[in-house]
């Protein structure tokens, strides 16, 4: 018996699928980049934070995998 890794779910009326063996380990790629980036920026470049980078972050992480799932696929 073989399990579904198949994630469908339906926004605003877009459908979206994602497949779980792929996408959550991408995932967590892409949110460590994000962050190393948001740490070099603050490190090196003197970035002030604000209180919308983590969420923003977080989301257009979320946007930025499912982007690249889609490509590979």
């Amino acid at each position: 018996m073989q399990k579904n890794s198949t994630i469908r779910f339906k926004i605003f009326g877009v459908s979206f699928t994602l497949d779980k063996s792929s996408y959550f380990p991408l995932l967590f790629k892409v949110l460590l980049g994000l962050a190393l980036l948001l740490l070099v920026s603050v490190l090196f470049f003197n970035y002030k934070m604000t209180s919308s980078d983590i969420p923003g972050g977080i989301i257009s992480g979320f946007l930025l995998t499912y982007l690249i799932h889609i490509i590979q696929n």
